[in-house]
């Protein structure tokens, strides 16, 4: 039987680890008839698809959702996810999506000096190479740090199994495929914005280094039922700053969801 749904889609290079803290403030906070998934998406975790760009990733959530029998739901997108979840919401057949919430997302606007230069060729793998294939094991020890420090005891496990998957592949190679894919696709990103016709909250940081403060207002101009929440933090506020976020979802979700 279909289950109303909040998806939890992880940005890049990232894996569904860094939910966790968040889908327990969310499981808290939510009626129990709605379910929270967070996966790992394609190139990520535990998910043994390779990285591919933004309609590749639609097409396999599309696909991951009647997998798991989604009734109505709402997709949260982090980062460069946000560019997929509006790109799924927009979908005119995919009646399935009834909110949207963007968090530090990608939108007009959000490229910064170094978003092209990590998309060059052979300059774009030796940069991503150097940053996340040589120095991958120190990456690990803190990224593991600074997850599982959010953790309660119980929920580690399952960070730990995806964070452990995380390091087994090439990750590298995952976030150059999608760099190239943010430069290549962002402007069908933004023409699709004005199609979304569900409910969307756009979650932006007071302190975030990545997505420029023009993007968050151009998202909510741009999406004809949107509105915005600010929230003091950086750019990966479901990890540090989850009780913020959960409190301000959570009444939107169950509204759409309940």
């Amino acid at each position: 039987m279909p289950v109303p749904t909040l998806v939890l889609l992880h940005g890049q290079p990232d894996s569904s680890a860094s939910f966790w803290s968040l889908r327990r403030e969310l499981t808290a906070r939510l009626p129990a008839t709605v379910r929270i998934v967070a996966p790992d998406r394609p190139g990520y975790g535990a998910n043994p698809a390779s990285a591919t760009d933004f309609a590749g990733n639609v097409r396999w959530l599309r696909r991951w959702l009647d997998e798991i029998d989604a009734g109505p739901v709402v997709l949260a997108g982090h980062s460069w996810a946000g560019g997929m979840a509006a790109l799924a919401a927009a979908e005119p057949d995919e009646d399935r999506v009834r909110g949207l919430v963007l968090m530090a997302s990608v939108g007009p606007g959000c490229l910064i000096t170094s978003d092209p230069i990590l998309a060059f060729p052979v300059l774009g793998e030796v940069l991503a190479y150097a940053t996340l294939g040589l120095a991958q094991p120190l990456v690990k020890r803190k990224v593991a740090s600074v997850i599982l420090r959010g953790q309660d005891e119980a929920d580690r496990p399952y960070a730990r199994a995806s964070g452990l998957a995380m390091g087994k592949r090439p990750v590298w190679r995952s976030f150059l495929t999608e760099q190239r894919a943010l430069m290549r696709e962002l402007a069908t990103i933004n023409s699709c914005l004005g199609r979304i016709k569900v409910p969307t909250q756009v979650f932006s940081g007071t302190a975030d280094s990545m997505i420029p403060e023009r993007t968050p207002i151009a998202l909510v101009d741009a999406i004809p039922d949107a509105v915005a929440v600010r929230i003091e933090g950086a750019h990966d506020l479901q990890l540090r700053r989850p009780i913020a976020v959960a409190e301000a979802m959570a009444p939107f979700v169950t509204e759409l969801l309940e």
